[in-house]
């Protein structure tokens, strides 16, 4: 006995019954317009819902209870659609014979009697649940690459700079959204230093064609004028086959890495300096304590067998002379390292007082130990100025001393004082060769000692040093320059900030 469903296939024909029996899906046949009644649906059904084919079969109704509520809407279009054009397409979920819903395709088409429609349903929950686990891994893709602290971007293959995508980070990183730098190519050239641009454009255009990917650090400038370094890193992506796709990046954003990479290296430099500036320390200072001993030890030697040796009284004096001027040379240098650690540690405190400097720099220039034994040309204006006298003491005695070594026994040495507001102004000239322009900030450095240092005459560089101390301690400052008639000009400003009252 045949059923309902068998009667009506055999009315639809034999060849259509074999066919059904092969397709990969549940076959129906609708008649009517509007709300259309099935008058045919293959057995296969019940393997899709578990409801036999008679449940949706000769009822006009069936499908609405079944459809899950949230989907009825999409379908109601659909079928408003349908009428119009002769074609219906819609996926929603039918309830199942257990209770539960499954995501099921449905695609029909009017025949060209107007009055039949002949439809499928295929299960695509599995195709629904795959999908989803893809939508939820581009969710977690997606979360990880907007907050990830660097920028990714994908750029497509070829000449120029094209992304095809720019994560949100952009905005964060150079104040410009995503979207604005996907909008305008050339934003990433303008963004670019201008002290970076030349050397990196050039290194992408020595990229081969088939590069693989770059690695690049450049500065670039944000909204607001900063400057950020970058870290440009990017790999080629290829298909299965190999087919190269495109390229996949990463721009970090190293500006604090850089910076601690630049004071490294400068803390790296003065520790190279400090190391060589103890070495030229102890290399003065063994060299300019020995020699002068030597001298001192020599003579005492000689002196305390000077009954033996037959001196004469002259030559008792000349060496006692000698011993005299070493033993001040010494007590120079041993005070000026004193001073020069003072100075370091800040104990070193100024005492001001009012001092008449044209008395006290004459008799400086008088009493200086100065190479060659030569006269002083003195031009002093008369000045009152609050001052630490041992410390003018020690500036002017160290500027003449400093132009006896670098000068021959012949030059003339000059030494001016003017007033200068409340202070006053030293300057000490001579008739050398001068300073070359290159060195005149760094003989204010401790142990510098000028190329034309006389190599016989002690001393370990820190006179001019201690001269600038001194002179910033007063409100001032200490440089030098071209002589007016050749040779070198040290100038020495005391501008005390409270003037006499």
């Amino acid at each position: 006995m045949q059923t309902g469903s068998d009667e009506r296939a055999d009315a639809l024909g034999l060849p259509f019954r074999e066919w059904l029996a092969h397709v990969p899906g549940t076959v129906y046949v609708q008649q009517g317009s509007g709300i259309a009644t099935t008058v045919y649906i293959s057995p296969s059904v019940e393997e899709l819902v578990g409801r036999p084919a008679s449940t949706f079969t000769g009822l006009d109704d069936i499908w609405a209870t079944l459809v899950h509520p949230e989907d009825q809407e999409r379908l109601r279009l659909a079928d408003l659609r349908a009428d119009l054009d002769g074609s219906f397409h819609c996926e929603y979920r039918l309830l199942v014979a257990d209770g539960t819903y499954r995501w099921m395709r449905d695609e029909a088409h009017r025949q060209p009697d107007g009055q039949m429609w002949i439809g499928m349903l295929v299960d695509i929950e599995d195709q629904k649940r795959t999908e989803e686990e893809l939508r939820a891994a581009v969710r977690r893709f997606q979360t990880l690459v907007e907050q990830v602290p660097t920028v990714i971007y994908i750029e497509a293959l070829g000449d120029g700079v094209s992304p095809t995508y720019v994560s949100p980070r952009y905005e964060s990183m150079f104040g410009f959204t995503a979207e604005e730098r996907m909008a305008d190519p050339a934003l990433w050239e303008r963004l670019l230093h201008p002290e970076d641009r030349d050397r990196v454009l050039a290194e992408i255009a020595a990229l081969r064609p088939d590069a693989e990917g770059w690695a690049f650090e450049y500065r670039m400038r944000h909204r607001d004028g900063h400057v950020v370094w970058v870290k440009d890193e990017a790999v080629v992506v290829r298909d299965e086959d190999g087919t190269r796709l495109f390229y996949q990046g990463v721009l970090s954003d190293v500006t604090e890495s850089r910076r601690a990479k630049e004071e490294l290296e400068r803390a790296l430099d003065e520790l190279r300096r400090a190391d060589e500036m103890k070495n030229t320390f102890l290399t003065a200072v063994s060299h300019d304590l020995r020699t002068p001993l030597a001298t001192i030890l020599g003579n005492a030697i000689t002196l305390e067998n000077a009954d033996e040796l037959d001196l004469s009284e002259d030559e008792r004096r000349q060496m006692l002379r000698s011993l005299a001027a070493k033993a001040r040379r010494l007590t120079d240098l041993i005070t000026d390292l004193l001073d020069m650690d003072r100075l370091t540690r800040g104990a070193f405190e100024p005492r001001f007082a009012p001092e008449e400097l044209a008395g006290l720099v004459e008799r400086v220039s008088r009493e200086a130990d100065l190479i060659g034994d030569r006269p002083v040309d003195l031009d002093l204006v008369p000045v009152v100025a609050m001052v630490d006298r041992s410390m003018v003491e020690r500036v002017v005695d160290n500027l003449l001393v400093n132009a006896s070594k670098h000068t021959p026994r012949d030059a003339a040495i000059r030494v001016r004082l003017r007033p200068v507001g409340a202070g006053a102004e030293i300057v000490v000239e001579d008739d050398g060769a001068g300073v070359p322009p290159e060195l005149r900030d760094t003989l204010f450095r401790p142990f510098e000692r000028g190329p034309s240092a006389n190599p016989q005459s002690p001393g370990v560089g820190l006179g001019l040093s201690l001269v600038a101390r001194f002179a910033e301690l007063h409100g001032g400052r200490a440089w030098v320059e071209d002589g007016p008639g050749g040779g070198a000009a040290f100038h020495v400003l005391l501008a005390p900030s409270e003037p006499l009252s």
